[in-house]
């Protein structure tokens, strides 16, 4: 029988390029996107029978209904939680609007895709879901509160998710991915907004190539999440041992970003 993957926002982005790798792979993918036409039009340039579906991560229901589809064209081996999106700005600034849109499509969206994925892997020999997280899930990150505590959300949902399957002794992984700035749409499209400062203060940005080759090496090994640049993740640890030294230099890296906003 064929192996199927679901990648969600996968019209663009690091969704995409998961979604070629697998198919690369041998997997039959079902691309989710909530714009339906990038989804389509994504699949049909991977081909290899891919399939593009419109879906909006938010609603609980369309995740079972990707599942069942993807069931219906063969094993559900894979299911990539990417969909995400992110708000920039001070905390306290963010409208009910975009509070709840967060919420909803960070969170809510991966515990509905990771639940739909286990229900239906349970009854056909197992698989792996993949949640990419972020580096933000492990520090604070000022201009960008709401995307990191979604992130830390997802990264602790991960790891206690992973708990219940192994206690329930079921042959299901679930891993969560942690990079760094990422140079895809979502970053470059705040290059001029002040509240972003922190997503152009540190290294270059990862390419979505090394982003996926991370993911992949995580899903088929024993680790459960992975920070990538790794030396990145021992960076923000160590802040947790002196919380006030950290936030002074996370405002120094602040000032930097900024200066590199002025200057693009």
């Amino acid at each position: 029988m064929p192996t199927t993957a679901v990648v969600t926002g996968a019209g663009r982005g690091i969704g995409l390029a998961f979604a070629r790798r697998l198919a690369e792979e041998g997997h039959r993918v079902i691309l989710t996107d909530v714009d339906g036409m990038a989804a389509e039009l994504a699949a049909a340039n991977i081909g290899g029978g891919a399939v593009g579906m419109q879906q909006d991560v938010r609603d609980i229901s369309s995740h079972r209904r990707i599942a069942e589809e993807a069931t219906a064209l063969g094993q559900l081996s894979v299911w990539v939680n990417n969909a995400g999106v992110l708000y920039a700005g001070e905390a306290w600034e963010h409208s009910d609007e975009e509070i709840a849109t967060i919420l909803d499509v960070n969170v809510r969206g991966v515990m509905a895709g990771s639940a739909a994925a286990v229900s239906q892997m349970r009854r056909t020999g197992g698989g792996v879901i993949l949640n990419v997280a972020s580096l933000s899930a492990l520090a604070p990150v000022p201009g960008l509160a709401l995307y990191a505590a979604t992130k830390a959300a997802v990264l602790s949902y991960t790891t206690s998710l992973e708990g219940d399957l192994r206690h329930a002794g079921l042959p299901i992984r679930v891993r969560a991915l942690c990079p760094d700035v990422v140079n895809t749409q979502m970053v470059t499209s705040h290059v001029n907004d002040p509240g972003a400062a922190m997503l152009f203060a540190g290294p270059r940005p990862l390419d979505e190539a090394a982003v996926v080759r991370a993911g992949m090496a995580l899903m088929s090994s024993r680790q459960i999440f992975r920070v990538l640049p790794r030396w990145r993740g021992v960076l923000s640890r160590a802040g947790d041992l002196a919380p006030s030294v950290g936030l002074g230099l996370i405002g120094v890296m602040r000032k930097v970003g900024n200066r590199r906003q002025a200057r693009t």
